[in-house]
């Protein structure tokens, strides 16, 4: 590592000046200091113009994939290397929070501002990445774009257009009516990086619990979703015997508790069900027909499959007991495979964060959230970086992780990545 990188420095208050202002000017909630900017929509259009204009001041070549994907790239010396890439993305939830994902943008634009003020020349190229759809909340699939990128997603840049919001809108159509129906092959092996590396905010409590400032993750655990419909039959509510009903929503109550349960019992995992949907929603009717998506995280695939296979022989037991007529039917719709980030990355963050905080307050992490690293990770070089979140808060508008915190990723990210690049420089990094 030469000099002038090691004594290098961010811009703190830029950074969160930055992250701020974006933040109040598209998409913040009025209540709070919350944030509803949906993939796509008119306030994610507007925060990727800027980001765009922002990174085309600084001499990057701006390109926009077939899914939407900005590759903002900042020239290297050499002319034959790949981008290392560094990103997140800038989509929330539909009242989510400041930091999930926009840090992660935010801190790769002061990287590349804070490379160019100084005249840094690295010898790969730097790209700033804005992962489209990352939350999966207006088009569903979580981390859709990066998935597709990949070519390892099991849903593909055609299955992706297809996909429908509420209003009925395609992704295809929302990404042309925005102007990011972008002409760059979405496809690492076209438009590909030498490494990646994304600063995102822990989302759980173990670096406040711990008292530690970063974490340096080496792992994302795996996880399945299943849609599950339970069918039973209407009928009048004050005119049915309670022995005759064949009420859907009362065997999906009862599978709904046994996903917590066994999740609780067996200590395999987690296991969430988040949405319920209810086909007649009439105080007056049995209902007839239930639907429910589970989502199951664990740290490995095979742990995962244990963890379904176990809930799923509940639910079999449950259908036997009550015997009320009900069935049910479970569809997988989604998963992410357990992934393992790179040694010569993870080396990387650890060596910048022991020079930033000192090795006390460093900790090695798996991800319990899915991020757009798990995807890169199938293909190129990667790591992640997690800094604290208060309270182990996000998917929420109180999700807060700290100015000086955010300062702190976005450094530990900056000599990780010129670290990574002077391993490139010097040929120890392939």
């Amino acid at each position: 590592m030469t000099m002038p990188y090691t004594q290098l420095r961010i811009n703190d208050e830029r950074l969160n000046s930055t992250l701020q202002s974006t933040c109040t000017s598209w998409g913040a909630l009025s209540n709070s200091t919350g944030m509803r900017r949906l993939a796509l929509s008119k306030e994610d259009k507007e925060v990727r113009d800027w980001i765009v204009a922002e990174c085309k001041t600084l001499g990057c070549e701006v390109k926009v994939d077939q899914m939407g994907n900005i590759f903002a790239i900042r020239a290297g010396t050499s002319k034959d290397k790949k981008p290392i890439g560094m990103g997140s993305h800038l989509d929330t939830q539909p009242a989510g929070g400041r930091y999930d994902g926009i840090l992660g943008v935010q801190s790769a634009l002061e990287v590349l501002r804070t490379l160019q003020e100084n005249n840094i020349q690295t010898h790969c190229p730097i790209a700033l990445i804005d992962w489209t759809n990352e939350e999966g909340a207006r088009f569903p699939g979580a981390m859709m774009c990066s998935g597709v990128w990949s070519t390892k997603s099991s849903t593909g840049l055609e299955a992706c257009y297809a996909v429908k919001d509420t209003e009925g809108m395609t992704m295809r159509q929302a990404l042309k009516d925005t102007g990011y129906l972008g002409d760059t092959p979405c496809n690492y092996r076209e438009n590909g990086l030498e490494s990646y590396f994304e600063l995102h905010i822990e989302q759980g409590p173990r670096l406040e619990a711990m008292n530690k400032k970063v974490g340096v993750v080496t792992a994302v655990q795996g996880m399945k979703w299943f849609s599950v419909r339970v069918s039973g039959v209407e009928g009048h509510s004050g005119t049915t015997p309670m022995e005759g009903r064949s009420d859907a929503l009362v065997t999906a109550a009862r599978l709904i508790t046994a996903v917590s349960d066994t999740a609780n019992s067996t200590g395999l995992g987690v296991a969430t069900v988040g949405v319920i949907s209810n086909d007649t929603q009439s105080q007056a009717t049995i209902p007839s027909g239930v639907e429910f998506i589970i989502d199951v995280r664990c740290s490995t695939d095979s742990i995962v499959d244990e963890l379904c296979a176990t809930i799923f022989k509940r639910f079999d037991e449950i259908l036997q007991k009550v015997d009320n007529g009900t069935s049910y039917r479970i569809v997988r719709t989604w998963g992410l495979p357990e992934s393992v980030f790179h040694e010569d990355c993870i080396e990387a963050v650890r060596s910048a964060a022991i020079d930033e905080v000192g090795s006390a307050k460093i900790m090695d992490m798996k991800s319990g959230a899915g991020h757009d690293a798990a995807w890169t990770s199938k293909v190129v070089k990667s790591s992640m970086i997690f800094v604290p979140s208060k309270d182990g808060v996000s998917h929420n508008p109180a999700e807060y992780t700290s100015p000086k915190d955010c300062a702190l990723g976005a450094q530990v990210l900056m000599q990780a990545i010129l670290r990574y690049d002077d391993k490139v420089r010097e040929g120890s990094s392939p």
